[in-house]
């Protein structure tokens, strides 16, 4: 038998809940299936399992950071940074880098675990209705990490049950996108059609009928089906009120984990929720975005690791409340207050840096001691998305309709409030714009609404912009870039490794 690494573990490492919504308590050890799922509360277990890995630090400094490098938008800012890092930012990785594996490694254990959740799902005795929702909840986040997969990987391997025998095994090969995009939208559709429109106490880090239409709207628009995508996408804006959701009124609120905590926004769609108090466990701070994007020097464990692409704030219009956001443009060194670019020696990164995720970080790191740490609950979709989604879907299956532009008119609207009073900037669109010209404005709406999310380089690849991105003069960050090899990740090396599987082109 083939030794194949370790994303086909048939036994799974489960976290055991004493509430069922908290992602990052400690695993309570190795459970064998045919042992543990005899009840729904054994198999909301494991389906909480399938969730936690997208809420472990492995997470947050392999993936997340490798999405966000991979953008036009970020830039490394201390090169005595892992080389690893730089090497994504640059366009120069193989197939050894070690965040590409890290990542492939966890989603793949998120897979297992949903799959063994699903089989035991359908196993259990219990009223069907709730059997359906467990197997709902793990169905989405399969299909939701499936999705970020193909969009990194291409063809990879699709596992749908629990490895169990040496045969399966040395069977897998690489499915074509294609076939996984309609696994996952069988996936989707059975979620939405199963799962509550609210979870308990209304969390929001697992999935609901309105995250798995949200995530269906993203799956039609990448695969440009958007009269499917805007019909997804209004199924969530007209249902918006049963899901809880609306924009909130200060754009600052998403990112002060001191609010979020309190579990008060309704803007969240879908999340990774970070609980300081409780790193001792699933949660290890040692490296993630509050660290990873604060600045060296300015205090203990500041790494200036990923931070903006210097053009992407100077060409930022100063007027808009979401820059002074996204951006800490200043520091504070021995009590005096000066511009970042012209900071003291002690600051060695003298450029903006990004204020969303260590500016707020909410009470948990004065609880564990640690300012690595943050109470942030990071969204991978929220209902600005769906409202951009929906503008852009309706944009290119029906034109720039009155509709359509009321929905990015929602997102400028907010982004006039600037914390205190409403300002006159952005304006609104206006009818009578054009389909080329709107899809522009809505592009760019992306950019500046989810500046530094994770998400900018999958709009990058969907756009199939990847060369007006980074090669032109205007470009935000210029780099090297090969149109043939670049759209997709390399698989890992240790995985071509063990097995049959044929490396993607150019690595």
């Amino acid at each position: 038998m083939k030794k194949i690494a370790v994303l086909f573990i048939i036994f799974l490492s489960v976290l055991v809940y004493s509430g069922c919504t908290d992602l990052t308590e400690e695993p309570n050890g190795l459970m064998a299936p045919e042992g543990f799922f005899k009840t729904p509360a054994d198999v909301q277990a494991v389906v909480m399992g399938a969730y936690a890995e997208w809420n472990t630090t492995q997470i947050e400094k392999s993936f997340l950071l490798l999405l966000m490098l991979r953008s036009d938008m970020i830039d490394i800012g201390d090169l005595g940074t892992a080389a690893e890092r730089i090497a994504i930012n640059s366009f120069s990785m193989d197939a050894n880098n070690s965040l590409i594996s890290e990542s492939w490694v966890r989603l793949y254990q998120s897979i297992s675990a949903a799959n063994t959740a699903i089989k035991a799902a359908r196993e259990i005795s219990a009223d069907d209705k709730i059997k359906k929702e467990l197997e709902a909840k793990a169905r989405f986040i399969r299909a939701f990490t499936y999705f970020h997969l193909v969009r990194c990987f291409g063809d990879v391997p699709y596992m749908d049950a629990p490895i169990e025998s040496a045969e399966v095994l040395n069977a897998i090969v690489r499915t074509p996108e294609s076939e996984i995009y309609n696994k996952i939208i069988e996936d989707l559709i059975f979620a939405k059609t199963n799962l509550p429109a609210k979870n308990t106490a209304d969390v929001r880090n697992i999935g609901t009928q309105g995250s798995a239409a949200t995530v269906l709207a993203d799956v039609y628009l990448t695969l440009k089906q958007f009269g499917n995508a805007a019909t997804e996408a209004r199924y969530v804006i007209n249902n918006s009120a049963s899901f809880n959701y609306q924009l909130e009124k200060n754009y600052q609120d998403l990112f002060n984990a001191n609010i979020e905590t309190t579990g008060s926004l309704k803007e969240p769609v879908f999340t990774i929720d970070k609980k300081a108090t409780l790193f001792q466990g699933g949660y290890d701070p040692v490296e993630g975005m509050v660290n990873m994007t604060r600045i060296k020097g300015s205090a203990p464990r500041s790494l200036s690791v990923n931070v903006p692409s210097l053009k992407v704030y100077t060409t930022w219009d100063s007027r808009d409340y979401r820059r002074k956001v996204s951006f800490e443009d200043s520091v504070t060194v021995a009590g005096v207050k000066t511009a970042l670019v012209k900071a003291p020696a002690v600051i060695s990164i003298k450029r903006p840096h990004i204020a969303k995720y260590f500016r707020y970080t909410g009470p948990g790191p004065l609880v564990s001691g640690d300012d690595r740490s943050s109470d942030h609950h990071y969204c991978l979709y929220r209902y600005a998305d769906v409202l951009l989604m929906a503008a852009e879907a309706i944009a290119e299956a029906e034109g720039a309709t009155a509709e359509a532009i009321g929905y990015v008119n929602q997102i400028r609207t907010r982004a006039r409030w600037n914390g205190v009073k409403l300002t006159d900037f952005p304006t609104d669109l206006t009818i009578g714009i054009s389909k080329t010209d709107f899809i522009k404005v809505v592009r760019e709406e992306r950019r500046l609404e989810f500046a530094f999310e994770f998400n900018r380089w999958y709009d990058i690849k969907r756009w199939g912009i990847l060369e007006e991105a980074f090669t032109l003069p205007e470009s935000l960050e210029t780099r090297v870039v090969v149109k043939s090899r670049d759209y997709l990740f390399p698989l890992p090396q240790s995985e071509i490794n063990v097995t049959n599987l044929i490396q993607n082109p150019g690595y």
